[in-house]
Parts: C-alpha cells; sequence; structure tokens
C-alpha cells in the first residue's frame, strides 16, 4: 500500500502545476451486507471505519481518476476472526451546480477488491459500484464533501479465500462463496484540494 500510495502522490506532484487536478481524502463509516457459505451458513461482518483517497483529473463539470479505501471488518460470530478489504476503483463523475457554493455529483466506479482475510490466503476480486455526494466549495480549490458509495464486489467458488473444513456443527466451513455478490456501502466526509 505504501508503494502504490507513494508512486500516487510524486504522479501528483510532478503535475501539481497543471490545472485540472483534485485530491480528496475520506474518512467515514462501511455498511457490510452478510454472505453465505456454500453450506447455507451466513456470515456477518461488523460494520466499520474506512480510509480513503482519491486522485482525479478535472475537465470543466466532470472528473475521472482513482480512487483507493481500506477497512478491515470483524466477524459478528467470531471477533477474533477479521477481514481487510482494499478497493483498487477507476471512477468517474459529473459535478452539477446546486446553489451558491454547493455543488453535487454522480458517478461510476470500477476496478478491484483486495480481500485479505486473517485466516486463509488473500485474493482479488473484480468490483464496481456507484456514488454521489454533495460538496461546499470554500473558494476554488478548497472543498469539503460528504458522499455515499455503493461497492458490489463479484466472489464466487474459484477463489482462494476459501476453507475446506468438515461442515459439522463444531467445525464449519467459515469462508467459501457461494457465487454471491458482496455489497457494502460508504458513507464518508471528505476534504477536496484542487490544483
Amino acid at each position: 500500500m505504501k508503494k502504490v500510495f507513494s508512486l500516487l502522490c510524486l504522479l501528483l506532484i510532478s503535475h501539481g502545476a497543471v490545472a485540472g487536478y483534485s485530491l480528496s481524502v475520506y474518512t467515514g463509516k462501511s455498511f457490510n451486507q452478510s454472505l453465505q457459505t456454500e453450506e447455507g451458513l451466513a456470515i456477518e461482518l461488523e460494520d466499520s471505519n474506512h480510509l480513503a483517497f482519491s486522485i482525479d483529473r478535472t475537465i470543466d463539470s466532470a472528473r475521472y481518476g482513482f480512487y483507493f479505501s481500506n477497512t478491515k471488518s470483524d466477524f459478528q460470530s467470531s471477533p477474533e476472526l477479521d477481514v481487510e478489504m482494499q478497493y483498487f476503483l477507476f471512477q468517474s463523475a459529473v459535478e452539477v451546480p446546486l446553489g451558491n457554493r454547493v455543488n453535487g455529483y454522480v458517478g461510476a466506479q470500477i476496478g478491484a477488491n483486495y480481500v485479505k482475510p486473517n485466516f486463509a490466503s488473500s485474493d482479488i476480486f473484480f468490483a464496481s459500484g456507484l456514488y454521489g455526494g454533495f460538496e461546499y466549495l470554500f473558494n476554488d480549490q478548497a472543498r469539503v464533501l460528504f458522499e455515499t458509495r455503493w461497492l458490489a464486489t463479484i466472489v464466487n467458488n474459484a477463489s482462494n479465500v476459501s476453507c475446506t473444513l468438515p461442515t459439522d456443527e463444531d467445525n464449519q466451513c467459515l469462508w467459501h462463496f457461494d457465487g454471491d455478490v458482496l455489497n457494502q456501502f460508504q458513507t464518508s466526509l471528505g476534504f477536496t484540494y484542487r490544483f
């Protein structure tokens, strides 16, 4: 993660003198949907906090760029088990002026979700989603925003994130997807600076 962040910072600095770029940082809450294993066992993930950032190119009333988010969730039934998710997404949005110093925006995103449980091997899944929000403009460069994102991760049984434990009551398989979609919702407060 540090290498990716460093590379993106270097990219931003090298183009910092050119107008039309923005850097946003976010923090907020991630809400998780339950999953069901192949054996019919429901997996409930605790809602958790997330940190995120994005680097975007802005053109008139549109923007496109890269979004990264990191969250770690515990299992409700087994707090010693957790899963970390890192989203690497390309995104694009359209901005709409709503009033004096207030803009709204809606967009779509596509990319990957790197899923890293603490009890099995990690894997990468296809992810996509939609997002939208409002931003208050302090001036042409500085903005505060509130947004909501829907993130959908396609999970399947071909994944390495699986287990082959017996399915009796005392030793059930804890992480074997049954072709489901993991839906997450993020609500975030953030700050954007435009160059």
